[in-house]
């Protein structure tokens, strides 16, 4: 239909005009905004609330977050599998074990909590590293700590768990020591030999192996009290690849030489506070940097994704992904070998001085 219109206008020799009338409301429209409507609501108390309130902007957040915020709270008091609030809390216990001026009484809103839910989760998981981590650290603190009536309780409840674990490894704090594995020019090369390939060779893709290195390397970033809100879904099955590569923005012009693609999936429901809405975007992007890192190591390239806000893009993947509804991509990477005939774009970076403040 706008082709339709704009057909006619060029006809009637009004295109040019029209052009000019749309710009112009719009470079008015603009100039009202941050010279009177922003000056003004910014001054006014609640004028912002206001602002919004026919707005849909933040409707699909808000929607995720009630959510992820009813899937965290049922879990919590059904005291179910939930490992973000488990990861969270002993977490928590490492932090207080590993201080210079440790308190012998620490972590009494919580450790009944967290016990219960370990006793829970325990007996209900198969072994793995993080149940022996959970246990290393209970163990300790039980041992430093002073009596208290919800420390005995709570180590009342610890006490007749039996777990089959494996003695020659302790997951408990450590002493800090400096790691020169490689050189700082060494990672410096591997930084800058990253760069985003938006043309793979279609005759061959990294083997799964890899991949699963690459995820276990991800895992490694910093998380926001350890409890990574994210996951890896990594797609290499063609027809599945075709729905999914045309999504994200930025695709347009070489979304069909996309091989294989990976959705750094974001879990809102870590936390039952709205603060804590934005940490899958966060812990997830510092997970995305060392995923991709760890691809180039190993000689795969790959090239992220744009993914803004978006509720009827986000609906799609959701559906196709199969995701909750306190689930949506943070970014999309697409990842293969690079093809021989495929250019990389220089994209010169900032220079330091606009890159850095000091204090």
């Amino acid at each position: 239909m706008k082709s339709l219109i704009r057909k006619f206008l060029t006809l009637i020799g009004a295109e040019n005009l029209i052009d000019k009338l749309y710009n112009g409301y719009f470079t008015f429209k603009e100039r009202l905004q941050y010279a009177i409507l922003y000056p003004v609501i910014l001054k006014i108390p609640f004028a912002q609330n206001f602002y919004f309130v026919f707005s849909k902007s933040f409707g699909h957040e808000l929607k995720m977050f009630i959510s992820a915020r009813k899937d965290y709270l049922k879990k919590k008091h059904n005291k179910t599998d939930n490992l973000f609030l488990l990861r969270r809390n002993i977490h928590r216990l490492e932090k207080g074990l590993l201080m210079k001026n440790r308190r012998n009484i620490f972590a009494l809103d919580y450790i009944e909590e967290t016990v219960e839910l370990f006793k829970n989760i325990a007996e209900t998981t198969p072994y793995n590293d993080q149940i022996k981590w959970a246990n290393d650290i209970l163990t300790e603190y039980f041992k430093v700590t002073s009596s208290a009536p919800k420390i005995d309780r709570a180590h009342k409840i610890y006490k007749p768990i039996i777990l089959k674990l494996d003695t020659s490894l302790t997951f408990t704090p450590y002493l800090a020591k400096t790691h020169h594995v490689n050189s700082k020019e060494a990672f410096k090369t591997l930084a800058q030999n990253r760069k985003s390939v938006r043309y793979f060779d279609n005759t061959k893709l990294p083997d799964r192996k890899l991949m699963d290195e690459a995820v276990e390397i991800a895992a490694l970033a910093p998380s926001s009290c350890n409890r990574q809100p994210f996951y890896f879904r990594i797609i290499d099955e063609p027809e599945m690849v075709k729905k999914v590569s045309h999504l994200p923005g930025g695709t347009k012009g070489f979304a069909e030489n996309i091989v294989a693609i990976v959705a750094v999936i974001g879990q809102m429901n870590v936390s039952p506070s709205i603060s804590d809405r934005h940490l899958m975007y966060v812990d997830g992007s510092l997970a995305a940097m060392n995923f991709m890192l760890a691809l180039e190591s190993m000689g795969i390239a790959s090239c992220p994704l744009n993914w803004p806000e978006d509720k009827a893009k986000d609906n799609i993947a959701g559906k196709i992904l199969g995701l909750d509804k306190y689930e949506r991509p943070i970014m999309m990477i697409a990842y293969g070998y690079a093809a021989e005939d495929g250019k990389l774009a220089c994209s010169v970076r900032k220079p330091l001085e606009q890159l850095r403040k000091y204090n």
